[in-house]
């Protein structure tokens, strides 16, 4: 009667703990609230979309990058929806090291021996009025070997964070957008 007791006991509590615990899929799958279908003729409202933090483009989606710590398309950053638009034809750059640069999209530099690399991105036209924001690429390598990339945006005036790096730890860069030169149709 004792043992019967205890197995029941045991088994009971195993019941209660498992009938307790949900199933792995079902922890670790998001609840997506869905929106409701807008009226006919009404336009729809636009959704937000959810930015997943990162260190670095590679913890992103494919198609999306690492921008300001937040998985995101660059072209997600401009407004391009207009008639007049503008593009980015130069910048001047003044780096922690003392430099100073004058750039076209495309171009960039190097620090620590090469160990923190950076280059302006090519962005699309944007509509004229808005104000110009700049990518920057940051390409961390060590030994040559690229060991994590991310994206930067500076508008003029601007510095950026402190860019540190994982392995040289007397790596502490950033970089004030000093001008921008723009070109509008």
């Amino acid at each position: 009667m004792m043992k019967k007791m205890l197995v029941f006991s045991v088994l009971l509590v195993a019941i209660v703990i498992l009938g307790c615990q949900q199933p792995a899929a079902q922890a670790e799958k998001p609840i997506q609230a869905t929106a409701p279908e807008p009226a006919p003729g009404a336009q729809a409202e636009p959704t937000a979309v959810e930015v997943v933090g990162c260190e670095y483009n590679a913890d992103c989606e494919q198609g999306l990058l690492c921008v300001n710590k937040g998985c995101k398309s660059l072209a997600s950053l401009y407004r391009t929806d207009c008639a007049n638009k503008c593009s980015i034809s130069a910048v001047k750059v003044k780096t922690s090291d003392g430099e100073e640069y004058g750039l076209s999209l495309g171009q960039g530099s190097y620090t620590a021996a090469g160990a923190l690399e950076w280059k302006l991105m090519k962005t699309p036209d944007y509509c004229q009025g808005e104000n110009p924001l700049v990518a920057v690429n940051i390409i961390k390598k060590t030994t040559g070997k690229v060991v994590g990339e991310q994206v930067l945006t500076l508008h003029k005036g601007d510095t950026s964070e402190v860019v540190t790096h994982p392995t040289v730890k007397s790596v502490k860069f950033t970089a004030t957008l000093t001008e921008v030169t723009e070109k509008c149709s």
